[in-house]
């Protein structure tokens, strides 16, 4: 085995036992509502370390998209099937409800806004503390 090799093994191990190290059963749920054209709430708040299930529910006629790529892509994701492949953004048909289960990793501010109705001022912000 290489170097580069044995490093990656290394390295998915603890992102193994990170994950497995993870107590879902005891994720806070945060639930987001999606109308036409805004969030509710439009402003969302995290711990980093802590387990969430991040509950969407569409009421509008319309798809919308939570899209928030900085944010996604600095969480340790559960289920990635509810997040696009990019892991930019959750999109939620009218009428369904998705859950994605997430742990945020770091603190900061990170933009939230649904890309085909930010123009209408469907946006937010998602604070990590």
């Amino acid at each position: 085995m290489t170097v580069t090799g044995a490093v990656a093994a290394v390295a998915l191990g603890i992102v193994t036992l990170a994950m497995a190290a993870t107590d879902w059963s005891k994720a806070e749920t945060v639930t987001v509502v999606t109308s036409e054209y805004g969030f509710t709430p439009s402003r969302l708040t995290f711990r980093a370390g802590v387990p969430y299930r991040l509950h969407l529910e569409n009421h509008g006629k319309e798809l919308h998209e939570f899209t928030a790529p900085a944010f996604l892509q600095n969480a340790e994701l559960r289920n990635r099937d509810g997040v696009n492949a990019e892991r930019t953004q959750i999109l939620i048909q009218p009428g369904e409800q998705k859950d994605v289960y997430l742990v945020p990793k770091g603190t900061g501010r990170y933009p939230l806004i649904c890309s085909d109705h930010d123009w209408a001022g469907m946006n937010g912000e998602i604070v990590v503390e």
